[in-house]
């Protein structure tokens, strides 16, 4: 049987952004507003327990529309 880990609490942050880190509910949802997406990147922190694992997502090859 295949489990899925049980994360405590993830973090999404707009480095190069107005605001901190926003902590997801339950629906892991977020709307992050992107001005510069060769200066932007988004950082997302996880913590199970006491270890924590953060990985950072570069932008520049996402297309933005308006």
């Amino acid at each position: 049987m295949e489990t899925k880990p049980v994360v405590s609490d993830v973090k999404v942050e707009l480095v190069g952004g107005t605001k901190g880190p926003v902590a997801l509910d339950d629906d892991m949802n977020i709307v992050l507003l992107i001005k510069n997406k060769d200066t932007q990147s988004i950082k997302v922190t996880a913590t199970n327990n006491e270890e924590v694992s953060t990985k950072t997502y570069n932008l520049s090859g996402l297309n933005l529309e308006t």
